[in-house]
């Protein structure tokens, strides 16, 4: 086997590890805001596959957007979850199961995984200032897994991003905060190239604009907003190398002005997709969330 080729089939194993798959149903558009389950056509399989492989497709499709899980209600926090890569909102089942929907409205953002962050980021903007002008809601709490912590981080650097809404706090799971070596094999070697495996590659321009500005000043987060970072460190049996949860290395989770910036730091004896459905973590995401002040305005219908 080439190098290119076992390159290639090494960054597709690392960004298929763990991840959750559900069979694939019919094809179905909608708006960018919508109300909608957990069990969405949109959320299959075949568009998750889709949206790693052929983001141009997904995007004219019209597949992804924000979400609604339960119909809005008043009152009530708007929690987002954004998944990683080859994910999907379904990811999120048990934290979601576990929230206080008399208090949160949960959210979803879904999203080609294979489109570069930068235009993620845009996507994910321009779906919030929605959110904001179609049901007044100016404060949300996020919830990222792996890559999506990227895309929230680089919401939250960009207040023009996400204008006349607050975010107190910032939730990530496993996110490889110093990037993925592997991914940079496979933009370098694979006969495919995925637009993300670009951006997440240790030492992109994407990843260094995360921390450090055009002028090579350190960017931090706003002080409004609370980074609850946590981590997973549990090798599969068959792991070799850097110590790591079966996809990002413990130092990619761990890189060091991510820590620095957090409020809390938090690790789990869990792979990279445990840590999705662990009791532990969807009680100190309870606790978290219990914390904020309780919603003082109405979500729109």
């Amino acid at each position: 086997m080439s190098v290119g080729v076992r390159a290639f089939w090494l960054v597709l194993a690392a960004t298929l590890a763990g991840c959750s798959f559900t069979s694939a149903m019919n094809d179905s558009g909608g708006k960018r805001v919508a109300s909608s389950g957990l069990e969405d056509v949109r959320f299959s399989s075949a568009h998750i596959r889709q949206g790693v492989w052929s983001p141009a497709e997904f995007a004219r499709a019209a597949r992804g957007g924000i979400f609604f899980v339960d119909p809005p209600v008043a009152r009530r926090t708007v929690v987002l979850f954004i998944h990683g890569i080859n994910g999907s909102p379904r990811d999120f089942r048990f934290l979601i199961e576990h929230l206080d929907r008399s208090r949160f409205q949960p959210c979803v953002f879904f999203y080609a995984s294979g489109s570069s962050l930068s235009q993620t980021g845009r996507d994910l903007s321009q779906d919030i200032g929605e959110l904001h002008r179609r049901h007044q809601i100016t404060s949300l709490v996020i919830v990222a897994h792996s890559i999506g912590g990227l895309i929230a981080r680089d919401l939250l650097l960009n207040p023009s991003a996400h204008a006349g809404v607050d975010i107190p706090v910032l939730f990530t799971l496993s996110s490889p905060w110093g990037g993925s070596p592997s991914a940079g094999f496979g933009a370098r070697w694979s006969p495919v190239v995925v637009d993300s495996w670009r951006d997440i590659a240790a030492g992109s321009a994407y990843l260094h604009s995360l921390f450090v500005d055009a002028a090579g000043s350190p960017r931090d987060l706003p002080g409004s907003t609370r980074h609850y970072l946590l981590f997973s460190y549990r090798k599969s049996w068959s792991s070799f190398g850097l110590s790591g949860d079966a996809v990002t290395s413990v130092a990619s989770q761990l890189f060091r002005t991510a820590q620095e910036q957090a409020y809390r730091v938090y690790g789990f004896d869990v792979s990279h997709s445990q840590i999705l459905v662990n009791g532990s973590v969807a009680e100190l995401l309870d606790e978290t969330l219990h914390s904020l002040p309780a919603a003082s305005i109405e979500v729109g219908s």
